[in-house]
């Protein structure tokens, strides 16, 4: 087995951008999720409430942070410094951020219609997480709950074969495809090998309905939840792809070998 893509998403809830190469760190991948955009209350916002998101793409290019929507661009600096601590919500976690600048706030309020800040989440303001196995805690991004999902290139194709529309990998917004012979065996591994980092299976992924949300028009449909139910359903949740932590920080690159341990 070998990875086959890796994708980093810069702001939480937008699209993903593919590298060949990237570190492991405990909270995600570097530059994963570290920024995200909340309301006036200071909740996240994300595709499920704005599926508008699809259509902003933001990039690490060097020491900036570039976002591209339509014909518009904004350019931030990553060693941009604010000192605007704000409290921020995710789910049931209170998250302290940094507001990233007044430029940013304004130029995505004006395509969402609403107001709306775009905060970073700097080494110091910690998200932790408590797991159901292995270590008591992790530090995680501003993902909606683990720092890494892992998604099988046999698992998407068995899924593939239920469905009039086959689908891309887009769609489940994973951090590390696995070319694999067996469909969902990402859900049984325990600590896995690949490149200079070790990672921890935690558990298989339960989807939302974000994975029936098209990311390309932002158009919602049944699919693929509907067809995930009828042979991945346990207790009225869906599983699709396995949610794992980092037992040791390195790095990844297209090609590395996968090796359960």
């Amino acid at each position: 087995m070998k990875v086959i893509a890796l994708y980093v998403y810069p702001i939480k809830g937008m699209k993903g951008s593919s590298v060949d190469s990237v570190e492991v760190e405990q909270r995600g991948f570097e530059h994963d999720r570290r920024y995200m955009l909340i309301d006036e209350r200071g909740t996240f916002i994300s595709q499920r409430t704005h599926p508008i998101l699809v259509n902003f793409k933001p990039v690490i290019k060097g020491d900036d942070l570039v976002v591209n929507y339509k014909n518009e661009t904004l350019k931030l600096s990553l060693a941009a410094k604010t000192y605007t601590t704000v409290q921020t919500t995710i789910f049931e976690h209170a998250v302290p951020a940094t507001e990233v600048s007044t430029e940013a706030n304004m130029w995505f309020s004006k395509i969402l219609g609403q107001s709306v800040r775009l905060v970073k989440m700097e080494k110091n303001n910690v998200r932790i997480k408590k797991l159901i196995k292995g270590p008591e805690s992790v530090e995680v991004s501003f993902a909606d709950g683990y720092p890494y999902l892992i998604l099988g290139s046999e698992s998407l194709n068995r899924l593939n074969e239920h469905l009039e529309k086959p689908l891309d990998y887009d769609r489940f917004r994973a951090n590390i495809i696995v070319q694999t012979m067996e469909a969902h065996v990402e859900d049984t591994w325990e600590d896995v090998s690949i490149g200079s980092s070790k990672l921890m299976v935690v558990k298989p992924c339960a989807r939302c309905p974000v994975v029936t949300i098209d990311q390309e028009s932002g158009l919602r449909s049944k699919e693929p939840l509907r067809s995930l139910a009828t042979y991945r359903k346990e207790e009225n949740k869906v599983y699709f792809g396995a949610n794992a932590i980092s037992r040791i920080n390195g790095l990844i690159r297209i090609g590395d070998e996968v090796i359960p341990l």
